[in-house]
C-alpha cells in the first residue's frame, strides 16, 4: 500500500511539474540566499509551463529579472 502511495504521489509531482518549482526555489535561495526568498517573494506558482513569481517589491523583481537568464525554465514575474 504505501508503494503504491508513493507512486500515485511521484506522478503527480512530475504532472503537476511541482519539482521545477522546488528547483527553483533552490535556485533562487542559493544565488540570493533563504532571507530574500522568505522576504520578497509573496508566491510562486506555474501556469501553462511558465513559472509565476510574485514579488512584494520593484527591487526583487529587478535582482530576480538579473538572475532569470541562468535558469532553465520559462519565469514570469509579476
Amino acid at each position: 500500500m504505501p508503494k503504491k502511495l508513493n507512486k500515485i504521489i511521484e506522478e503527480l509531482f512530475v504532472e503537476q511539474q511541482i519539482d521545477k518549482l522546488k528547483d527553483t526555489k533552490q535556485d533562487i535561495e542559493t544565488i540570493l540566499g533563504k532571507d530574500f526568498f522568505n522576504k520578497h517573494i509573496e508566491k510562486m506558482f506555474l501556469k501553462k509551463d511558465k513559472i509565476i513569481i510574485h514579488t512584494t517589491t520593484i527591487e526583487a523583481k529587478t535582482e530576480l529579472n538579473i538572475i532569470k537568464k541562468n535558469f532553465n525554465t520559462k519565469i514570469k514575474l509579476l
